[in-house]
Parts: C-alpha cells; structure tokens; sequence
C-alpha cells in the first residue's frame, strides 16, 4: 500500500498561509497587502500560496471565512423544552457582542466599508462570510425558540433584525467611526438587558 505523506504538509502550508493573511490584511488592509508579505510571513514561497489559493481575492474571502467560522461556529445555542429561554437570550446577545466587538472584528468592519466605497465585487461574498453567516445563527436560535414556544411566532430574518438594532442602535456605529470607545464591560451587560426588556415586551407569549 502506498502512503501519501504530502498531504499533512499541504495543510499545514495552507493553514499557515490563511494565518499570515489574516494577520497582515487587518494590519495592512485589503489593497496594501500582496502576496509577497503573505508567503514571507508564511514562511512558503509565492508560488506555494497561488497554488493554494488562485489570487488574492480568493485568499482574502477564504481567510474571512475562516476567521468567522473559528468564531461564530463556536457561539452556536441549542434550545431544549426545558430551557430558561430569557437566560439563553442573555447567552446569545452575550456571545454576540463579545464577537462583534473583537479588536480583529472591527477591523474587518473597517475593511468591509473600504470595499464598499469602491464597490467592490468582494463587498457581498466579504459580508455573506461573516455578517449573514451571524444572522443565520440567530436566525436558527429564534426557529428552535418559536418551535418551543418561547417567543410569539414571526419571521425569524425580522426578530434577528430587531434584537441586533436593540443591542447596537447608533453607539455602534460611533464606535466604528472612532467617535466612541468600545463599550465596558458593564455598558455591554445594560446594553442586553434593555434590548432583552424591549425585546420580550413584543413577542413574550401572551398568557
């Protein structure tokens, strides 16, 4: 039997390289960065990376990707029968801000409107990676809440959308400006248990 032993190696090279730019994207942005710095940082040679990845921007959504994936893939809530539902709410309004306000995270919200304001073709494959991949996990935590009948039934898509307004409002986008500083640790705990009270006022079972 024969044994294939590059194969380990490749992953390895790959993942050192999707590392690397991940790293020197958030540091240098998507434009100044190039493929030299990535496979110096790397430690493979050019041709090593464009053998992983076709170019630069495929390289840049796969890094994306995975940096969301380590992330949000981990913050996933499975609701039982038995659940304290407004405790799991808590967990999931939680685990989300604890994301959306990573140092890395806000950097790449500042890529995301680097490449919107040229229009860029990666704008929607960038935002699909990480933004819809985070709503996709409410989305499914809200399915599961209506199926246990925690919650007033209503379009999953529109309940993700009220709680991320009522965790975020304007503060988040002066944040992002640079206007505000991220928010303590103790804002952040007011900041869910307004948007919770509001939250359950609209769609808390009517007894």
């Amino acid at each position: 039997m024969q044994i294939h032993s590059g194969r380990p190696k490749d992953l390895e090279k790959r993942a050192k390289i999707l590392q690397a730019a991940k790293s020197i994207f958030l540091k240098m942005g998507y434009h100044a960065t190039n493929m030299n710095q990535i496979a110096k940082e790397a430690g493979v040679t050019k041709l090593t990376v464009y053998n992983h990845f076709q170019d630069k921007a495929n390289l840049f959504i796969c890094a994306i990707e995975e940096s969301c994936e380590e992330s949000i893939r981990a913050k996933q809530f499975e609701l039982t029968a038995e659940s304290d539902f407004e405790q799991a709410l808590y967990l999931m309004c939680h685990r989300a801000l604890s994301i959306i306000y990573l140092p890395e995270a806000l950097k790449l919200d500042c890529l995301l409107f680097e490449l919107a304001a040229e229009q860029s073709p990666l704008t929607q494959q960038f935002f699909d990676a990480s933004h819809t991949r985070m709503c996709n996990v409410w989305c499914d935590f809200f399915e599961q809440a209506i199926a246990f009948k925690f919650i007033q039934a209503d379009e999953p898509l529109k309940l993700t959308d009220l709680i991320m307004s009522l965790l975020l409002g304007i503060r988040h986008h002066k944040v992002l400006l640079g206007l505000d500083p991220v928010p303590t640790t103790m804002e952040i705990e007011q900041m869910i248990e307004q948007a919770i009270e509001f939250f359950l006022l609209k769609y808390q079972p009517k007894n």
